[in-house]
């Protein structure tokens, strides 16, 4: 069958950096974009040691592995926010907001992507950022 579509383990596997202050949403998520094939990466966020706020203009080495980010809008700061926006430029950042789900677990619930068409946001901009 030389027309059948590739296996899902031939396609180009797609990976998403997960970041949340709380493990439990942490894990949660990255098991959510897991079930739907990707990888995932872990992070912690600014709340720890975060290279895009040392002032030094340098990339995350996870964005660096990544197709999209996903940020837990409890744990992004304004000044996060602003850098975030312009990491948009050339990697999709997501803003999301913790749900829980009809089994129990925490699922992200996308309401803004840093976006590289206008140079915003698109969506409600995090808490404390003006447009």
């Amino acid at each position: 069958m030389r027309n059948a579509p590739r296996d899902l383990k031939d396609r180009v596997r797609r990976t998403a950096v997960v970041v949340s202050v709380d493990p439990e949403v942490r894990a949660d998520w990255a098991r959510y974009f897991e079930a739907l094939g990707m990888r995932t990466l872990r992070c912690v966020g600014p709340h720890v040691q975060c290279i895009l706020l040392d002032g030094r203009g340098a990339r995350c080495p996870l964005h660096a592995e990544a197709d999209l980010v996903v940020y837990d809008r409890s744990a992004v700061t304004p000044e996060l926010a602003l850098r975030l926006m312009r990491v948009g430029r050339s990697l999709p950042v997501a803003f999301a907001e913790d749900r829980v789900g009809r089994e129990g677990c925490h699922e992200p619930s996308i309401t803004a992507f840093a976006s590289d068409a206008d140079g915003g946001c698109i969506g409600p901009p995090p808490d404390g950022v003006a447009r």
